[in-house]
């Protein structure tokens, strides 16, 4: 049985003990549940996945989440680095290793260290985005390190690039914003010889992951395997033959909907009383039902996961996938198709809080380890503009966003969008195992298609929309 086989094989092991029994005996490991004043935790079930492919694939970096600006001003290495000591004090997760103890993982969480901050080598100004790449491309150790790396690589006496590099085992997308708010005010704090400004924690992780495990989530599981059951995948025309195993090897296609062109699709969303997301959700289905000749699929949808106030102060993990259903049968038009992604949406939102685990696991979906698991596509729509983050500044530094084109995809086919002054722009990550450049790219040139033939036309059906991608 090879690496990957058995990799699966665990993971499919675990999901199918019933959620009560899983819990029942992440609570007996090591005290962890039983002795608040332990160090040893349970994991959540979000972070509970992604640990076992972290140790049966540990050359994996498809969970590695960089994040890079280019700084332009005499900056502060020694505050910086006091800094990032304060936010990883602050947050357990951040200080936390991930280890076996019997048959189940457990999270310990260390006392608090000194957290360098790495010199990234880098020649010549050419060389910046191959070594970014490989800063952030690097494999944590989760057992003997921590899922947090800072880096500079300095360009010249007064500019710098920094490379933040997290585990999503430890972050999901909302904790970049709380990191980088923190990482502001304790660095202006460290210059300043004054205690940073910051309120105390309610929480922390460790304690949120073992309050998960005791969830009862029967009635939005019975939810989901009546929506869910017998979903097919996703078989998009590949360019390649699938590999026999899931590699993540991605690449990216970026799009951009000026104003005038995204508008019209935005007032037709108002009329059936739908939100954006909803709007751009459907063109997304509609889309890829026209790529695949399928009428019945399933996307997935990050959410926030953090369900009470108590939470939103807390860098973790507490991300979540919902599972749309894509139901284009009947050749509906678009405004009919709009309307079924709402009610989806709706119903889906009432159970968001089941974990994707919980999910897979009683749907007992069949293991195919060449493909993600149910949703082997993704769909977001960001709240904020992609460099919100910059109105965060690190004293009087100029910030610049420096992008770090990513190697991995957590879906074959993953579209995220942002609001921005010049419209609606966005990203398509795709599999570069599956697909070449130039279907990634019929794929966004079509999406944009929709968007704008719905937005003039919301009677159209799907059949209609069929020229919508370029041959």
């Amino acid at each position: 049985m090879t690496t990957a086989e058995r990799r699966a094989a665990l993971i499919e092991k675990l999901a199918a003990l019933p959620p009560e029994r899983r819990a029942a005996l992440l609570r007996s490991v090591g005290g962890a549940a039983r002795d608040p004043g332990g160090q040893e935790w349970p994991l959540s079930p979000g972070q509970e996945r992604l640990w076992f492919l972290s140790r049966f694939d540990p050359a994996d970096t498809s969970y590695n989440t960089p994040w890079c600006v280019r700084l332009r001003g005499p900056l502060d290495v020694a505050a910086l680095s006091a800094a990032f000591t304060r936010i990883v004090t602050r947050h357990e997760v951040l200080r936390t290793r991930y280890r076996m103890r019997g048959d189940a993982p457990v999270q310990a969480v260390l006392p608090p260290a000194p957290v360098p901050v790495e010199t990234i080598a880098v020649a010549e100004r050419a060389d910046l985005d191959r070594v970014l790449r490989e800063f952030a491309g690097r494999p944590f150790d989760l057992e003997n390190e921590p899922p947090l790396r800072a880096g500079l690589a300095w360009l010249g006496a007064d500019e710098a690039a920094l490379c933040i590099v997290l585990h999503h085992i430890a972050v999901d997308g909302w904790s970049l914003d709380v990191l980088m708010r923190e990482l502001a005010e304790c660095y202006a704090a460290a210059r300043e010889g004054r205690e940073p400004d910051l309120p105390e924690l309610p929480i922390q992780y460790p304690r949120y992951a073992v309050r998960e495990r005791q969830r009862d989530h029967t009635e939005g599981l019975a939810y989901w395997t009546r929506r869910l059951a017998g979903a097919p995948a996703l078989d998009l025309p590949a360019d390649h033959p699938r590999p026999p195993r899931w590699s993540g090897r991605g690449g990216r296609e970026e799009l951009l909907l000026p104003p005038e062109e995204i508008t019209p699709l935005e007032r037709v969303a108002r009329k059936r009383r739908c939100t954006s997301f909803m709007a751009l959700a459907a063109a997304y289905q509609a889309t890829l039902a026209l790529a695949s000749g399928q009428d019945d699929f399933c996307v997935g949808v990050p959410v926030a996961g953090r369900t009470s106030s108590e939470l939103a102060p807390l860098i973790g993990y507490f991300g979540n996938t919902l599972v749309l259903r894509a139901d284009l049968s009947g050749d509906p038009p678009f405004h009919e198709l709009l309307d079924r992604v709402r009610e989806a949406t709706l119903a889906g939102m009432r159970h968001a809080e089941v974990p994707f685990e919980h999910v897979i696991a009683a749907l007992r979906v069949p293991r195919d380890i060449s493909r993600p698991p149910l949703c082997q596509a993704m769909f977001n729509l960001h709240n904020l503009p992609k460099d919100d983050l910059l109105r965060t500044r690190l004293a009087d530094l100029d910030m610049e966003v420096h992008p770090v084109a990513p190697s991995h995809t957590k879906a074959e086919v993953s579209m995220d969008l942002w609001r921005g002054p010049e419209g609606l722009g966005g990203v398509l990550d795709y599999s570069s195992d599956l697909f070449a450049p130039a279907t990634a790219r019929r794929l966004v040139r079509g999406f944009a298609e929709v968007v704008r033939r719905a937005g003039a036309d919301p009677d159209i059906r799907l059949s209609a929309l069929s020229g919508a991608l370029p041959k």
